[in-house]
């Protein structure tokens, strides 16, 4: 469907003042934000200055590379400065966090770092006021941050420093806010304090609205927009320019709304699968083949992207777990476990070359790298297990490896590195090490075993291979395997962006938001992707609310993996 520049559009391009574009998922309001840009490229920028595109995630980041690269030429992409919040909220700290504190020299600590430092409690708990005073510490103190203190340190910045607000909103005359329905209070102080200089366009979704469970997120933020920046506004409504030909968009709004219709939808399809682990798990497979299969008999054309999306995180295990037989489905996972990326830094650990002279120290560092995993989780079985490992490294740290199961099977995982042949291809090797600790039988290193499935294919990005792989045409070796992934995974979480998503992704809800695929499959399972969130009452708003966002991240086709015997109070209703 070609964009029309409509009235209502046009009014947009040509405001001077603050702007609020409404509308629903493919509506085009992402294209309109990249055509205001173009515009005031054109009207002029002064020297150092450009336009400004926040969003919360790499993947929409790279969602709006993509746009921006079919409507704006090669020369004006350098005036378009597309980031996330927490990019663009680390290059202001690292210029200026010395101002609230700090040292000059600033550090990140990795979300799944600040986890296992805080034990796994969540701000529910009656120690979080404790943690909350250790996160300040370490930013005045080592200059280390927290992901959760980019926006309430930036904010205090912004409203203490006028100077830098001023020069900040002079370098972005235009700013413009993806999802910003969805932006946190400190966020949104942010976005508020710079649209004293420079002009402001707020894109959102009413109904795309799925992350208000988190604090300062909440329906009253369009509210907030109006009132703070009285903006010119145009709705958008519910036209479709993401999936034109299709009923896809219908059908996510009639999931959205509980509106029954007997008949089916264009563009979406169900595959039903009996609950044995043998039949899921190649129904999972073949979904693939058939998604494929009907894209191309209704386009003519084979898709680039297809979605794998469950509700929760487990289900995204036991799709990876099902691609990863063989043959080996290449794939993509998109994941947010503190436990899974420990995990790996442990299997890193078992990467890295080994010395049986220092094999006790070893065996100690092994344990105190699962320790950290475990105690990340949070629970009081994990607190345990994490208190048993502790005590073994500490002593192993004397000079003699326990007796114990656990530090025995540790000292095991050691002998077999040390001794390990290596192959040179990381995620072959990557294979080997998760074979080994699956293999001990021990259950804690099962348990760590298992998450490596989030990283099977190096989903977090290939910077993780291109990192094993530069240490390895160095050294034939991986030293610093450790160093390598948590660099890889600081660019993953903070700095980069611009990938493409094409190929195989799997993922949970949550986090295919500002996504967009040729397919998707929504894998329903009655315990570990239900599509009706826990606990929730009818008529489930809220789980509702997540499923039409998800279904809207289709262009061409929307297959429902759906588990045969079980129910589901939302799709059992539709015809498909």
């Amino acid at each position: 469907m070609p964009f029309t520049l409509c009235e209502k559009r046009q009014s947009v391009l040509d405001a001077k003042g603050h702007c609020l574009v409404m509308g629903g998922p493919g509506s085009g309001k992402t294209t309109l934000a990249l055509m205001k840009a173009m515009s005031r490229v054109r009207d002029g920028l002064g020297e150092s200055q450009t336009v400004l595109f926040l969003s919360f995630s790499r993947a929409a980041v790279a969602r709006i590379m993509d746009a921006a690269s079919g409507h704006m030429p090669p020369k004006q992409k350098p005036d378009l400065s597309i980031q996330t919040f927490h990019s663009f909220f680390w290059q202001i700290l690292r210029g200026y966090g010395y101002l609230l504190g700090a040292p000059r020299r600033l550090s990140i600590v990795l979300a799944h770092d600040e986890k296992a430092m805080r034990d796994g409690i969540e701000s529910e708990s009656p120690s979080w006021k404790e943690w909350e005073a250790k996160r300040e510490g370490l930013f005045h103190q080592e200059g280390r941050v927290c992901f959760d203190l980019f926006a309430p340190l930036t904010a205090t910045l912004l409203r203490k420093a006028i100077t830098i607000r001023n020069r900040i909103a002079r370098r972005y005359p235009l700013i413009l806010v993806d999802e910003a329905q969805d932006t946190g209070n400190e966020q949104w102080e942010c976005v508020k304090l710079l649209s004293e200089r420079s002009q402001v366009i707020c894109l959102a979704d009413p109904n795309q609205m799925i992350y208000d469970f988190l604090p300062g997120v909440g329906p009253k933020r369009i509210g907030h927009i109006r009132e703070a920046l009285n903006p010119h506004e145009i709705d958008l409504g519910t036209e479709n320019q993401r999936s034109p030909g299709t009923e896809i968009a219908t059908f996510a709004r009639d999931i959205l709304t509980n509106s029954l219709r007997r008949s089916g939808y264009k563009g979406v399809s169900r595959l039903q699968f009996r609950s044995s682990a043998a039949e899921r798990n190649n129904s999972i497979r073949s979904s693939i083949g058939v998604i494929i299969k009907r894209i191309k008999e209704e386009t003519g054309s084979k898709p680039t992207s297809v979605a794998l999306i469950t509700s929760y995180s487990s289900g995204v295990a036991i799709v990876s777990s099902a691609l990863q037989q063989e043959p080996l489905i290449r794939h993509q996972v998109l994941f947010d476990e503190a436990f899974a990326l420990l995990a790996s830094r442990t299997a890193a650990f078992l990467l890295e070359p080994k010395n049986a002279s220092d094999h006790v120290n070893n065996v100690a560092t092994l344990l105190e790298l699962t320790a950290d995993a475990f105690r990340a989780k949070g629970t009081k079985t994990a607190r345990e297990q994490c208190r048993k490992c502790g005590l073994y490294a500490a002593s192993c740290r004397q000079g003699k490896v326990p007796s114990y199961k656990v530090a025995s099977s540790a000292a095991a995982l050691i002998t077999s590195a040390q001794n390990r042949k290596l192959s040179g291809d990381p995620r072959r090797d990557w294979l080997t090490v998760k074979q080994d600790l699956r293999q001990l039988g021990e259950e804690l290193f099962q348990d760590i075993a298992s998450q490596l499935d989030y990283l099977v294919a190096f989903a977090r990005g290939k910077r993780i291979a291109e990192s094993l792989s530069e240490l390895w045409l160095q050294h034939a070796a991986y030293p610093g395997a450790r160093e390598a992934l948590d660099t890889a995974l600081t660019q993953d979480q903070l700095l980069s962006g611009g990938e493409e998503l094409r190929g195989i992704h799997v993922m949970n809800m949550h986090k295919c938001k500002g996504k967009q695929f040729d397919g998707v499959i929504l894998y329903r399972q009655q315990y570990h992707s239900p599509f009706v969130w826990r606990d929730e009452a009818a008529p489930y708003q809220a789980s509702r609310r997540l499923l039409h966002m998800a279904i809207t991240r289709a262009r061409l086709h929307v297959l429902i993996l759906d588990e045969v015997y079980s129910t589901c109070p939302i799709i059992d209703q539709y015809t498909l």
